[in-house]
């Protein structure tokens, strides 16, 4: 079979066509590499990118779920969990009701999946802070900044988040392995700052909960707005009561 190419799409996808005029959507990248090597068949080919294969409607309900979890931030941050329906999320998004429940089987879940992607993606860019390394005072303040700074930039996302302290018993299970993988972040961090000798010998678990539970204190009191201090100052104050306790000083450890 000879592979063609149809042409006029704007998007990142090229669709690959066979002889008979069959094909999928792939991204167009991938379809170079179809036809790349006349050593290899185009049958091996395909097969060997069928797991990266994108359909168009995979990337429109994407595109559509990623709206709608968005929309779903915004209204919790203006009307508050309680008040935020399913329609209005839906009139946010700019979709109908009923294209919501084609994605998501209830409002609970709409939210949960909202808070768990954007969890991941915070924990995410916490744990490339800490792998950029450097000394224990440049990779802390690293962390926090990446926090406080993803606060600012998603303020409706931590207003749900915090607001779901009542859940499923699933939902409760995510937020303790959330906890868990957060600490385990900052336990790597401290065990290389202690290895290396930066500071003092001490629990890097206990420490880890204790910069962690500092974090999330800043974190509600910005969001109740009883903070007036600038994200750098926010950030200065933390990095410098952990660090002024745990480096060593003084010839001791």
């Amino acid at each position: 079979m000879d592979a063609v190419y149809s042409g006029g799409r704007t998007g990142p996808e090229t669709r690959i066509l066979d002889a008979s005029r069959q094909g999928v959507w792939v991204d167009a990248g991938l379809a170079k590499d179809l036809t790349a090597d006349p050593c290899v068949s185009y049958a091996d080919r395909v097969v060997s990118l069928m797991s990266q294969t994108v359909t168009k409607g995979q990337v429109v309900g994407e595109f559509r779920c990623r709206a709608i979890r968005e929309a779903a931030m915004r209204v919790v941050g203006r009307k508050g969990l309680a008040n935020a329906t399913v329609q209005e999320i839906a009139n946010e998004a700019g979709v109908a009701k009923g294209t919501v429940y084609l994605y998501f089987r209830s409002r609970e879940e709409i939210i949960e999946k909202t808070t768990q992607i954007a969890v991941d993606d915070l924990l995410d860019r916490t744990l490339e802070a800490i792998k950029a390394g450097g000394l224990v005072r440049d990779v802390l303040e690293r962390v926090l900044t990446t926090q406080i700074g993803y606060f600012d930039e998603h303020q409706d996302f931590f207003r749900l988040y915090f607001a779901m302290v009542d859940g499923s018993e699933e939902s409760r299970r995510r937020r303790l392995a959330n906890r868990r993988r957060h600490v385990a972040q900052l336990v790597t961090m401290l065990e290389a700052a202690s290895k290396s000798g930066e500071i003092r010998a001490a629990d890097p678990e206990r420490v880890a909960i204790a910069i962690a539970g500092a974090v999330r204190e800043v974190i509600f009191r910005r969001i109740d707005g009883k903070s007036t201090h600038a994200p750098a100052d926010e950030v200065r104050f933390l990095t410098d009561l952990f660090c002024d306790g745990l480096c060593v000083r003084r010839g001791r450890r």
